[in-house]
C-alpha cells in the first residue's frame, strides 16, 4: 500500500486544550467517518467558515485532497461525534515531491468553531507536521480573505501572510445565498531546523512510483476534481494559426501538442532538459517521465514551431492553478514556458508570453499566475516587464543543489484587459 506522505497515529490520544480547556480525543480518520467528514465540511461551507461552496462538492473530493498526507478527527470526551478534522500533508504547491513545506488545515464543526478551540487544534496540526517522517521544517495553510478572526488567530501564533491568492474560490458571504470570488491568503510559519541533505536519488524514484500509485488510485495531475475531469485535455480555440517573431525575425506555427508519441516525447524533453540545466525548473518536480505525465497529462499544451525547419522554438502549458480552491469553473490557471536553448536571449520572452496570455484568455483564463524561483532573475524580468504583479511568495518550496532550499516568487496576472486569439 502506498505511504507517501502519511502520518498514522498508532493509538487515540487523549489532550486537554490549553486555550479552551476541553478535553478531546484525537484519532485517525477511517473511512467510516467519511460521510461525517463530508457532512461537517458542507456546513462550514454554509457559514462561510474557511471552506468554498465548491471546494468538496461531496466525499470523493475530500478525499482527493488528502491524498498525499493524513487526517484526523477530534472529538470531545465520551463523545462519538466529530468535532474538528486536522489535515496533514506535504505542500503540493511547493516545487518538489519531497518538500521540506507542510499543508495544514483545520475544519471544525459550529459548537468548535470559536477561535480559542480552533487555535488549539492548529497547534496540534503543527505539532503532527513535526512528527511527520519528511522533517518539515515549516508549514502553510489557506485562508480565505474575509476569516479575519482565523487571520488575526494565526497572525498572533507567530504565522505571516506569504502571498495573497486572487479569485482563489466562492464563498457564502453576508447575505448567505450568494456565492462570490474571493481571495486567499498563504500563511506560513516555521516549525523547525532546514535540512540541505537531500534524500540520496533512489529514494526520489521510489517516491515518484508510490506518487503514481496514489494518483492512479484517486486521480490523475492538478486538475483532478477541478476544472476539466477528464485526463485528455480539451482542444484550444482557433489553433493552429501563425505568427511572426520579432526581434529574431522568426514565423512560427502555433498549434496544441498532439497526443503522439513523437510531440509527446519532445515536449517532455523540454522540461527536462529546463530542469537538468535549472532554468526554472528542478529535476526533484519529477524524476521520472512517469510522474512527469500524471502531473502534466491534463494540462492544455502548446508549441511554437519554426513554420520552415519544423524547429520547436518554444513550449507552453496552462492548468487550474494548485492554488485555486474551486472545482467547478475554475478560472485561476497556472502556466508554464520554455524556450529552447538555442533561442534563448534573442529576445523572444516578452512575445512568446503575449501569445501566452491571448491563449490563456481563450480557455477563459481570468488570472494567469507563475511562480518562479527567486534567483531566476532573467524569468522574473521578462515577467514583470510584460503586466505581471508580485502577488507574494510560497518560502523554501524549491530545491537546487546550487541554492539548496529557495523561495518561489508568486507572480499573477488579470487577462480582463487581454484581448483574445
Amino acid at each position: 500500500m502506498s505511504i507517501y506522505g502519511k502520518l498514522v497515529i498508532d493509538v487515540p490520544a487523549t489532550n486537554e486544550l490549553k486555550r479552551s480547556g476541553e478535553t478531546v480525543v484525537v484519532d485517525n480518520l477511517e473511512e467510516k467517518d467519511f460521510t461525517e467528514t463530508f457532512l461537517l465540511l458542507e456546513t462550514a461551507a454554509k457559514r462561510g467558515d474557511n471552506v468554498g461552496v465548491d471546494e468538496y462538492r461531496n466525499v470523493g473530493d475530500f478525499l482527493e485532497s488528502i491524498r498525499f498526507g493524513s487526517a484526523f478527527k477530534v472529538r470531545k470526551l465520551k463523545s462519538d461525534i466529530i468535532d474538528a478534522v486536522i489535515t496533514v500533508g506535504p505542500c503540493i504547491a511547493a516545487r518538489s515531491i519531497r518538500p521540506c513545506l507542510a499543508s495544514l488545515q483545520v475544519f471544525t464543526s459550529e459548537g468548535f468553531s470559536r477561535e480559542s478551540i480552533w487555535r488549539d487544534c492548529m497547534e496540534m496540526a503543527i505539532g503532527y507536521a513535526r512528527q511527520h517522517p519528511f522533517g518539515f521544517s515549516a508549514c502553510v495553510t489557506d485562508v480565505f480573505g474575509h476569516c479575519l478572526e482565523r487571520i488575526i488567530a494565526l497572525r498572533t501564533d507567530g504565522f505571516v501572510i506569504s502571498a495573497s491568492v486572487p479569485r482563489a474560490g466562492k464563498i457564502v458571504y453576508r447575505d448567505g445565498k450568494s456565492p462570490i470570488h474571493m481571495h486567499s491568503y498563504v500563511m506560513y510559519k516555521e516549525i523547525g531546523q532546514v535540512d540541505n541533505k537531500r534524500p540520496c536519488w533512489s529514494e526520489f524514484i521510489r517516491l515518484s512510483t508510490e506518487i503514481c500509485n496514489i494518483m492512479d488510485e484517486v486521480g490523475h495531475g492538478r486538475d483532478a476534481g477541478h476544472t476539466h475531469e477528464s485526463t485528455t485535455p480539451s482542444l484550444i480555440p482557433r489553433l493552429p494559426f501563425e505568427c511572426s517573431l520579432s526581434p529574431a525575425p522568426l514565423t512560427v506555427v502555433v498549434r496544441q501538442v498532439r497526443a503522439l508519441p513523437d510531440d509527446l516525447d519532445r515536449f517532455y524533453e523540454f522540461f527536462r532538459s529546463a530542469a537538468e540545466e535549472g532554468v526554472g525548473f528542478s529535476i526533484e518536480e519529477f524524476p521520472t517521465k512517469e510522474i512527469f505525465w500524471k502531473i502534466h497529462d491534463s494540462s492544455w499544451k502548446v508549441v511554437l514551431e519554426d513554420k520552415y525547419s519544423g524547429k520547436w522554438v518554444a513550449v507552453m502549458d496552462w492548468c487550474s492553478s494548485w492554488y485555486s480552491r474551486c472545482r467547478e469553473n475554475c478560472d485561476v490557471f497556472d502556466a508554464g514556458m520554455i524556450i529552447a536553448k538555442e533561442f534563448r536571449n534573442s529576445g523572444l520572452g516578452t512575445p512568446v508570453f503575449e501569445i501566452s496570455k491571448t491563449i490563456a484568455k481563450d480557455l477563459g483564463c481570468r488570472v494567469l499566475y507563475s511562480d518562479i524561483p527567486v534567483h531566476h532573475i532573467t524569468s522574473i524580468a521578462v515577467i514583470v516587464k510584460n503586466g505581471n504583479s508580485f502577488s507574494g511568495s510560497l518560502p523554501r518550496a524549491f530545491y537546487s543543489p546550487a541554492y539548496g532550499w529557495s523561495d518561489v516568487l508568486l507572480l499573477t496576472m488579470t487577462l480582463d484587459s487581454v484581448s483574445k486569439i
